[in-house]
């Protein structure tokens, strides 16, 4: 493997940890366990069945609590989310 080849992928790990770091520390710190519970995530799967309704339902959920995050936060919570709960293959752009 290349340097190149090692230092990119060092590099697109680095970003998807910092992704879920970042949406651990927004989920805890609007404490969306105060309103869910970890079966709601399981029991969710019927209505939240792609990684892009995921995202829907963090939106209406941070718009609803008045979280205020910005979209790549949204996205960071729901990859936060999908890395504990959903186990969603993200596309490329996700």
């Amino acid at each position: 493997m290349s340097h190149i080849n090692i230092f990119l992928t060092t590099m697109i790990f680095s970003t998807f940890l910092t992704a879920s770091e970042s949406g651990k520390e927004l989920f805890n710190d609007a404490k969306c366990m105060d309103c869910h519970n970890k079966n709601d995530f399981k029991h969710r799967k019927n209505k939240v069945n792609s990684f892009g309704k995921l995202i829907k339902s963090v939106r209406a959920c941070a718009v609803n609590n008045d979280a205020e995050w910005f979209d790549d936060e949204v996205n960071d919570v729901a990859k936060y989310l999908n890395k504990q709960h959903y186990h969603y293959k993200l596309k490329d752009g996700d």
